[in-house]
């Protein structure tokens, strides 16, 4: 069973890296080709953030670059931080007060994002990735994903059975 789970983990995050890579480069492919750099540095400013010009380079370039390394799964935490920070910023920036629905100019999709990359912070690339060939994450379980509930091991031994202890010894080394 723990085979198939971590077979559908690493399939759900190699899904998910697509998906999220392939967004991640449309909307910098479309910041810098159609929506152009100077109409992104005028919404920036609009919010009155400083030096617009230069967040929109860097939001085109992560969104470009980190599109891309998602896609291969390279630093797949990293961009997940990214992901995080990026979304977060453009909800308290821009959206919050549009409330929820994208279609309203909410942060809905948004928050999609930042919770998407909040899970390739903490998992990864998954074995699919390219990140695997370098980093070779632990389970903190024992290689467990799903742990066996603890009651299960106190079933095993009745409580009229205590546990054997081993023999005492002093320290001369004679019994």
């Amino acid at each position: 069973m723990d085979a198939f789970l971590h077979v559908v983990r690493d399939l759900a995050l190699l899904v998910a890296r697509l998906v999220a890579g392939v967004t991640l480069m449309a909307h910098g492919w479309y910041r810098w080709n159609i929506t152009g750099l100077e109409d992104q540095a005028n919404i920036l400013e609009g919010v009155g953030l400083p030096s617009a010009e230069g967040l929109v380079i860097a939001t085109i370039a992560f969104e470009l670059i980190g599109g891309a390394l998602l896609v291969f799964g390279l630093a797949t935490p990293l961009v997940g931080l990214g992901m995080i920070v990026q979304n977060g910023a453009v909800i308290l920036t821009t959206r919050m007060d549009a409330g929820f629905y994208q279609h309203d100019g909410g942060w809905e999709y948004n928050a999609v994002l930042g919770v998407v990359g909040l899970l390739f912070l903490a998992m990864g690339s998954g074995r699919a990735g390219l990140d695997h060939l370098f980093l070779r994450p632990r389970d903190e379980g024992g290689g467990q994903l799903i742990e066996t509930d603890p009651r299960d091991h106190a079933r095993e031994r009745p409580p009229s059975y205590p546990e054997p202890t081993p023999p005492h010894r002093n320290p001369t080394g004679t019994p």
